[in-house]
C-alpha cells in the first residue's frame, strides 16, 4: 500500500430528498478524501446522515433522493490498475453514473419543487414590497427580500445544473473541447478563445453543471493559475455526457452502477437479514454472486463458497453449505453476509452497522475478523456506527457527523485524546465505559435539527452547554489544529474563550486502553 494515496475523494456533496413537497437536505457541503488501505469510522447519531453519505458512493439512495450538486472521484490503486479482470482502470467521476442513471420522473421532479420554491418567494416578495411602500418594519423587511432572493437564484440554478446544454452553446465551445480533449492542457487554449468564450458564458442567467465547470477552469486558466488534470478530465466527462442521448446515458449508467456495486464497492449492512434470502441455502447465495460476478462455473462457484464460508470462519462449512438462513445465529449470519461480499472482490468495503444488533462478544469476533480480512484482501475499509466504543481499535482515521456534515476528522488517536468539537465531546462522554457506579449515564441533552430548514450558525448550538453567541449566527469553519486534525467550531478561533473540557475526558485515556474492542 503506498502511503497516503487517495482511492476515493469527495468534494461539496449535496445530496437531497423529496419528502410532502418539501426538500430534506441529508448531506451539506460535504467533502474529504480516503486513502488506500485504510480504515475510516464515520460516527455520529442516528439521522445525522452516516449511512446517506456513504449509500452516495453507490448510487443507492432511495427513489426520492438524488446528489444535488459535488464530485466522487475514485482513483484506482496499482493493484487495480494491473488486474485484467477489473472494471474501472482509471481515475472515475462516480457521480456521473447518478446523473445517467435520474429518471425522468426524478428530474421533472426536481424542476417541479424548484418552481414552486421560486413561486412561493415571489409571493412572499411581493407581500414585504407592499410593507415597505407603507413603511412598516422596512429593514427587516429588506433583508428578507434579500434572502428570498438568494432562495430564488438558488431554485433557477439548480434546475440548470440538471439541464442538458443547449444547441448554441454546444456548437460555441465544441472547438475548444476539441482542443482539451486532444491536449488535457488549458495551455494549449489561447486567450482569444478563452476571453470569447466566457464572455459567452456570463450572458446566461444560470449555468448547466457543464457551463458552471468550464467557466470554473476558464477563469483558472485566464489568471495564470493551475488547472489540475483531474479538473480537465471531469470537464471532459460532463461534456462527453452532454453529447450523448439520455437513453445511452441511462443504459450506460445502469451498465457502470451493475459493475460499481459489489465489484468496486462492496456494503455489509446492519441488518444481515436485509441482504439473505431466507428460502434459499446460504452457499447458494454465495455460489450465485461468484458466478455473476467472477464468472465461475456451478463447480467453482461451489468449492469457491466453501473456501470463502472457511474464510469468515463458519465451522464445518462442506456440511452447512445447503443450510438456509434461519439454522444460522446472528453472528453467523453476517459473517456469510462478508462472505458475499468478499465474493465480489471489492476494493472498498463499506460496513454499515455491522455489530449493532449482536451482543459484545460476538461483537468483538467480527470486528477482529473484518480486521483479519481487510489485511489478507488489502481493503480500504468504511466503517459506519454511532458508537465510538467500537472503533477504537479498527479505525485509522475517524469522521465525525452531524446534521448532514463532518464537524471534526482525524487519526483516532486524535480523537479520542485531544477532542476539539463539544458533540465529539458529548459523543464520547457518553461511551458506557466513563460511567460511575451510582450515577446516571451521560445523555446528549436535546434532538439533531430538521434538516428540512436552513440552518443558521453551528448546527449543534442549541445542544451545547459552551455555545457561544457567535454559534447561533454564523457557521465556524473547519479550523485545522494539525496535518491530520481538523474541527469546525469556533471555540478554536484565537478570540474565544477557554473552555474546560467535561471532567468525563479525564479517564477517557485510561478507560478505552484497558477496554479495546477486539483485543
Amino acid at each position: 500500500m503506498e502511503k497516503n494515496r487517495i482511492i476515493l475523494s469527495l468534494k461539496d456533496i449535496v445530496v437531497k430528498f423529496r419528502v410532502r413537497s418539501k426538500m430534506l437536505t441529508s448531506i451539506r457541503n460535504v467533502s474529504f478524501d480516503i486513502y488506500d488501505g485504510e480504515t475510516l469510522a464515520i460516527v455520529g447519531e442516528s439521522g445525522s446522515g452516516k449511512s446517506v453519505l456513504t449509500k452516495t458512493l453507490t448510487n443507492m439512495l432511495e427513489s426520492n433522493g438524488y446528489i444535488a450538486s459535488g464530485s466522487i472521484m475514485y482513483y484506482p490503486n496499482e493493484e487495480t490498475q494491473n488486474d485484467p479482470e477489473a472494471y474501472f482502470k482509471t481515475e472515475t467521476n462516480l457521480i456521473k453514473f447518478h446523473r445517467g442513471a435520474l429518471t425522468k420522473d426524478a428530474r421533472k421532479s426536481i424542476k417541479s419543487y424548484n418552481k414552486s420554491r421560486v413561486k412561493k418567494a415571489k409571493i412572499q416578495i411581493g407581500i414585504l414590497n407592499k410593507q415597505i411602500e407603507q413603511n412598516i418594519d422596512v429593514e427587516n423587511s429588506q433583508k428578507t427580500i434579500e434572502a428570498l432572493q438568494k432562495e430564488i437564484n438558488a431554485a433557477h440554478q439548480e434546475m440548470a445544473s440538471f439541464n442538458r446544454l443547449s444547441l448554441k452553446m454546444r456548437l460555441k465551445v465544441k472547438p475548444l473541447m476539441k482542443i482539451l480533449q486532444a491536449n488535457n492542457d488549458v495551455s494549449a487554449l489561447d486567450e482569444a478563445t478563452i476571453d470569447t468564450t466566457l464572455a459567452c458564458l456570463a450572458q446566461e442567467d444560470y449555468l448547466t453543471e457543464f457551463e458552471a465547470k468550464l467557466q470554473e477552469i476558464l477563469q483558472s486558466a485566464k489568471a495564470k493559475e493551475k488547472v489540475e488534470l483531474q479538473q480537465i478530465k471531469i470537464l471532459l466527462e460532463f461534456w462527453e455526457y452532454q453529447n450523448q442521448t439520455y437513453f445511452k446515458n441511462k443504459y450506460q449508467a445502469t451498465k457502470d452502477l451493475k459493475k460499481l456495486r459489489g465489484g468496486t464497492i462492496a456494503t455489509i449492512f446492519q441488518d444481515p437479514m436485509t441482504s439473505l434470502n431466507p428460502l434459499l441455502s446460504v452457499g447458494e447465495q454465495i455460489s450465485e454472486v461468484l458466478r455473476k460476478h467472477q464468472n465461475l462455473s456451478h463447480a467453482e462457484a461451489k468449492a469457491e463458497a466453501i473456501n470463502l464460508m472457511k474464510k469468515v470462519k463458519i465451522p464445518n462449512a462442506e456440511n452447512r453449505y445447503k443450510d438456509i438462513p434461519g439454522k444460522y445465529s446472528g453472528g453467523m449470519r453476517q459473517r456469510i453476509v462478508i462472505a458475499i461480499a468478499l465474493a465480489c472482490k471489492p476494493r472498498i468495503l463499506i460496513c454499515d452497522e455491522p455489530t449493532t444488533a449482536l451482543d459484545v462478544t460476538i461483537q468483538a469476533q467480527i470486528l477482529d475478523l473484518i480486521k483479519e480480512l481487510k489485511v489478507e484482501y488489502n481493503l480500504t475499509v468504511i466503517f459506519i456506527t454511532h458508537d465510538l466504543g467500537v472503533v477504537a481499535n479498527i479505525a485509522d482515521r475517524v469522521a465525525v457527523v452531524y446534521a448532514g456534515q463532518i464537524i471534526e476528522y482525524g487519526t483516532t488517536h486524535d480523537i479520542y485524546f485531544n477532542p476539539q468539537h463539544p458533540y465529539t465531546w458529548a459523543l464520547l462522554c457518553a461511551l458506557p465505559q466513563l460511567g460511575e457506579k451510582g450515577e446516571e449515564l451521560f445523555s446528549i441533552a436535546g434532538t439533531p435539527p430538521s434538516l428540512f430548514n436552513e440552518i443558521k450558525g453551528d448546527p449543534f448550538a442549541p445542544r451545547n452547554e459552551f455555545a457561544l453567541a457567535i454559534d447561533y449566527e454564523v457557521e465556524p469553519p473547519m479550523f485545522e489544529i494539525s496535518k491530520t486534525h481538523g474541527a469546525k467550531t469556533w471555540l478554536l478561533d484565537p478570540r474565544a474563550p477557554k473552555i474546560k473540557k467535561p471532567k468525563q475526558l479525564n479517564k477517557l485515556h485510561e478507560t478505552i486502553s484497558a477496554s479495546r474492542v477486539g483485543e
